[in-house]
């Protein structure tokens, strides 16, 4: 398996300030670093998890996928030469920017900004901006992100020749059909991938310890008048529990606890669901009229 989790993310804000209110209020993730360019968040032992960068316009910058070694990294390029996939390897400046010892710069077939790297810097302390527990990454990486494109077939085959396997479909009515769940560790998913009229990333979601930091996030979203655009429930497929809100750079983050550890990966059977969740989430991608 090339890609073993999610190492991290470059998000685009207009207003740094935006972040860093979101960050600290209901996150909880720790500011490491700022200037008037940029800021670092972390969520861990890692030096930093989101990289937040000042520009024109919201949105996603770049997703790093951590890929584990140097022996991976080759691997990861002849999948992507075979592929007919341009590529480039990180500057120093990158590689120090984003505190790795190597990694390689690339589209994926969704048209989001991917980096293949290794070597992240860890052992870190990680100091909550308030009051709660610690979030659950380690070998499961960071959590999960959602990519919608209209070149499904593509994007599919790009990221299982990248080690991915499906764990699920899932019919979802706002994008009138299924979409796939796919795993790269004991996380239930790393990855979800929804055929859409455009390229966006849909949501990236961090896992908390504690059902009750969840509770406590959700109370600090209603009482600060933020976006919540799908409200608390709990998904079928990784049987997490979480909400949604829309990130300052547009997209969501969706906060939960109690996601779905497959310790024995041959026990993996893969499945279909009509619906993203026993109850809950109203709004955005479920999207459904209440029973």
């Amino acid at each position: 398996m090339i890609i073993n989790g999610l190492g991290y993310l470059g998000v685009k804000v207009v207003d740094l300030a935006d972040w860093v209110s979101y960050a600290t209020t209901l996150v909880g993730a720790e500011v490491v670093e700022q200037d008037d360019q940029q800021l670092k968040l972390r969520i861990d032992d890692q030096y930093s998890r989101i990289n937040v960068i000042k520009a024109d316009q919201p949105g996603l910058a770049y997703v790093g996928w951590d890929v584990g070694s140097e022996g991976w990294l080759q691997q990861a390029i002849a999948v992507v030469d075979e592929l007919g996939i341009s590529w480039r390897e990180g500057t120093q400046e990158e590689c120090q920017d984003r505190k790795v010892v190597k990694m390689i710069k690339l589209k994926d077939p969704g048209d989001n900004d991917i980096e293949l790297f290794y070597g992240p810097s860890s052992g870190h302390k990680f100091r909550p901006s308030r009051d709660m527990g610690e979030f659950v990454t380690g070998d499961l990486g960071m959590g999960h992100v959602l990519f919608l494109t209209p070149n499904f077939d593509a994007i599919m085959e790009f990221y299982t020749r990248m080690g991915f396997a499906i764990s699920e479909m899932i019919h979802m009515t706002a994008l009138q059909g299924y979409a796939y769940f796919l795993h790269c560790n004991r996380r239930q998913h790393s990855l979800a991938l929804g055929a859409a009229p455009h390229n966006a990333i849909g949501h990236l979601m961090l896992e908390v310890e504690s059902v009750i930091d969840v509770g406590k996030a959700y109370d600090i979203a209603k009482y600060e008048g933020m976006n919540i655009t799908m409200s608390m429930g709990q998904h079928v497929n990784d049987k997490v529990l979480s909400f949604y809100t829309q990130s300052p750079s547009g997209f969501d983050l969706e906060i939960g606890a109690g996601g779905l550890v497959v310790e024995d990966q041959e026990d993996r059977t893969v499945v279909q669901y009509e619906d993203i969740s026993f109850w809950g989430h109203h709004g955005g991608l479920r999207n459904r009229p209440a029973p």
